[in-house]
């Protein structure tokens, strides 16, 4: 969208909650290294969400490839989630990954697609698949985790011996807007921790935001301490960011992904 021209760059004086609470883990992302033009709406990590009455045991992204959970388990129709999280898989740093190795994950992927392994490829509504019991392992997002596990406590969010993919979704101005002022309220207003503190306590996604974990400490004790909301540097030690794929490269993988989903 920036090399198109689509988005605003950023009035960053009408954005001082920002710029005092952005938190330093989302500060210099690679797609917009100085927050010109997006600020961070939630963050999240992708792992596994099991259901541990059915798999016990669970602890590696493999398992979602292993002949003992073939038709039981999901995996997301997002890309810069299934697709890295396979890398892992297969002792493979995605930050470094070659093309051909991102090609390599994509065909075992399709492999498991077209055995049977792999039930579908969804968005979050392996959130019902996992309620019915018709998935036992889910390719998924910490915060529908939470979400889950207040209905059923046999649902739980595993994080993988190879690690997460971390992310975090933006807002953006497109260029056009009718009141690009307001957006920029808008920014700065979720950005007052307190503010912050409500949302957080609603969506239970990481939070972008400094200040929030203690003001929810007095608030909600336990949701404060909840690793999916608050995660530990040791939590996520082996986690990565969602990779940027551009140029001929983005285009390859891309390609040879939707074919395989949708093959």
């Amino acid at each position: 969208m920036y090399d198109l021209g689509y988005i605003y760059q950023l009035d960053k004086s009408k954005l001082p909650n920002v710029e005092s609470n952005l938190i330093p883990a989302l500060q210099h992302p690679a797609a917009d290294p100085n927050r010109d033009f997006t600020v961070p709406w939630q963050a999240g990590m992708t792992g596994l969400i099991v259901r541990t009455d059915l798999a016990p045991g669970v602890d590696s992204i493999c398992d979602l490839f292993d002949p003992q959970y073939a038709g039981k388990v999901s995996m997301l129709t997002e890309l810069r989630d299934s697709v890295p999280m396979t890398l892992k898989c297969m002792g493979i740093d995605p930050d470094t990954a070659t093309t051909d190795q991102w090609l390599a994950a994509v065909d075992k992927i399709e492999a498991a697609a077209r055995s049977g392994q792999i039930r579908r490829f969804t968005g979050n509504d392996y959130i019902r698949d996992l309620a019915t019991g018709s998935v036992a392992i889910a390719l998924g997002w910490s915060g529908d985790a939470v979400q889950m596990q207040k209905d059923d406590p046999n649902i739980q969010f595993v994080m993988p011996k190879e690690g997460c993919m971390l992310w975090s979704t933006s807002m953006e101005i497109p260029v056009g807007a009718p009141d690009p002022q307001a957006a920029l309220e808008w920014m700065n207003y979720v950005y007052d921790p307190k503010v912050q503190a409500d949302i957080a306590e609603y969506v239970n996604y990481v939070t972008p935001v400094a200040g929030v974990k203690q003001i929810l400490a007095k608030r909600d004790p336990e949701l404060a301490r909840n690793q999916l909301i608050f995660p530990s540097p040791d939590y996520t030690r082996n986690c990565t960011f969602e990779p940027v794929l551009g140029g001929a490269q983005g285009d390859q993988v891309t390609e040879a992904f939707e074919n395989a989903i949708n093959g």
